[in-house]
């Protein structure tokens, strides 16, 4: 399976089971990765290594989504790994991200990230 398309299962993966295990409505929007972020919050330090790496891949593929279809961007690979790529002087790495998240808390917050693209980037 090529890398685009299991981002786009983990992120529909995202919509589909973790919002109906949890019984939330999830879309690829700002409120979603807001839920997220309390997702991560609440659950983080109930994850042993293996499920933070699994989530990583699920959760950031799901964060790196919200970011492309609401801020353009495509998914490519850099010298500083696999993110969304603006142009040559602007990336976002959202599995880097998700991994600060799930392994410091929120001082690595998700939304964080998020939110500040259209701040910094002016998108």
């Amino acid at each position: 399976m090529n890398q685009l398309k299991e981002i786009e299962e983990n992120a529909e993966l995202v919509i589909n089971g973790v919002g109906r295990m949890c019984g939330v409505q999830l879309d690829y929007d700002e409120k979603s990765v807001e839920w997220l972020d309390g997702y991560i919050e609440r659950n983080r330090k109930d994850f042993d290594e293996e499920t933070v790496e699994k989530m990583t891949n699920i959760l950031g593929s799901f964060l790196g989504e919200c970011i492309r279809r609401n801020f353009g961007g495509e998914w490519k690979i850099s010298e500083n790994g696999f993110g969304i790529i603006f142009d040559s002087k602007k990336a976002v790495y959202p599995s880097a991200k998700t991994e600060k998240h799930l392994r410091n808390g929120s001082e690595d917050s998700i939304v964080g990230l998020y939110k500040m693209i259209p701040v910094v980037f002016n998108k």
